[in-house]
């Protein structure tokens, strides 16, 4: 979601972890894996401005390479890396780094880039697991490539990935644990298949940070809940937005899909999405929201209107087809209809929108909170900050004991 590229020595990270985190368990050597195919193969997605299409898939730069190169120096002959390469765009922002598209398009180039790679790594090496890891924008993506693969839908066997680490995820659901589904829970699930011990010592206790990602859908992992891990610090917007910020998270969205190369450009790019939000949002409204009798019109919100906003404004749910729209316009007409023809309904409807309004109100109330406000003044340091605050070490433990633990015999 932001441009930030963070410089953390690799010697700093190594030294916090200690030695003993990359010993190899105790036990039979681990054994090489087979010519090209590593025991391990690690997918990650870079931030926004991290990446391009010609970014090189094996260098460690950015956020993600402070915690892949100490993984590959600790086990080079167990795990090979590749970073996706994707345009890490938001809508040609000037100076946020990355290609010209807009944030939507540029995140769903990266889940399809992530697809690919993995399954032609699994049909290439049957035998190698994967984990997959991604920051910021990266999160995203590789956070709805879990969501499939853990849903069965996805291009490999939820049983073919071996671990997942997310940081700074936009998608965050609210108040969500570091391992989401599983409140309390700080050892990550071992691989599927795999019966020495080695992830069973590493601990990933973040603390939990409050409110949401920016762009929280409250989707689950399915079958790989408990081997995803959440890491969010407190501070940082793109993953632990206020709670009771609509709009904010409404604006994020449209923003999303805008061209923000320059204003003039921005204004209409705004303008277009935020009346195709707004259009859609009044249709749901229209079709769902509104009980209509002979002689009676009622607002009976089966959703609250900001929650209808936000998923009018969410490029992730499809708009309503022609025929919705017709059928919303027709309804508003007999609505219409009806109060012209009883007006003693008015005065009820009215009150019954003013309640929604109110409730409008009372959901965007941290907007008007200047301690809310104050507590995100360091947001770009609390973004940028994973490696630097020492946030990827216990990532870089995991995926070392998870290939010690594939190599023990116990992989298949």
């Amino acid at each position: 979601m932001s441009r930030f590229r963070t410089r953390t020595a690799t010697a700093a990270v190594l030294g916090s972890l200690g030695a003993s985190l990359f010993a190899a368990p105790a036990g039979a050597s681990p054994a090489p894996p087979a010519a090209g195919c590593p025991v391990l193969w690690v997918l990650a997605v870079q931030g926004t401005g991290q990446s391009s299409p010609a970014a090189s898939p094996t260098a460690d730069t950015g956020v993600l390479g402070a915690l892949l190169g100490p993984v590959v120096a600790a086990v080079p002959n167990l795990v090979q890396r590749t970073y996706i390469p994707y345009p890490a765009g938001f809508g040609g922002v000037p100076g946020a780094g990355g290609g010209p598209e807009s944030y939507t398009v540029s995140v769903t180039d990266a889940i399809r880039q992530l697809d690919a790679a993995a399954g032609q790594i699994v049909a290439r090496c049957p035998a190698t697991e994967l984990a997959s890891i991604g920051y910021s924008q990266g999160a995203q993506a590789v956070s709805q490539f879990a969501r499939d693969v853990g849903a069965g839908r996805g291009p490999v066997p939820p049983a073919k990935v071996a671990a997942v680490a997310l940081y700074a995820d936009p998608e965050r659901t609210a108040g969500s644990p570091v391992f989401p589904g599983r409140p309390g829970q700080t050892v990550p699930d071992r691989p599927p298949g795999t019966t020495s011990g080695a992830v069973s010592t590493v601990r990933i206790a973040a603390p939990l940070a409050p409110g949401s990602g920016i762009a929280a859908d409250n989707a689950s992992y399915g079958s790989l809940t408990g081997r995803v891990a959440d890491v969010c610090v407190d501070g940082d917007l793109a993953c632990a937005a206020p709670q009771r910020a609509a709009l904010l998270r409404v604006g994020a969205e449209i923003a999303a899909q805008a061209d923000l190369s320059n204003p003039i450009a921005a204004a209409a790019s705004l303008q277009r999405v935020l009346s195709a939000a707004l259009g859609t949002a009044w249709n749901t409204v229209v079709l769902n929201d509104f009980d209509l009798g002979p002689a009676t019109v009622d607002y009976r919100p089966r959703a609250p209107l900001s929650k209808r906003l936000i998923d009018a404004a969410d490029p992730r749910i499809p708009a309503p087809p022609p025929e919705q729209v017709r059928e919303a316009n027709q309804r508003w007409n007999q609505i219409t209809a009806t109060l012209l023809a009883h007006p003693t309904e008015v005065p009820k409807l009215a009150s019954q929108l003013a309640g929604a309004w109110a409730q409008l109100v009372a959901d965007d109330a941290d907007l008007t909170n200047p301690a809310v406000w104050a507590s995100f003044a360091a947001t770009v340091t609390a973004h940028d900050g994973y490696a630097a605050t020492g946030q990827l070490a216990s990532g870089i433990a995991w995926l070392v004991a998870v290939a010690h633990d594939l190599a023990q015999g116990g992989h298949r």
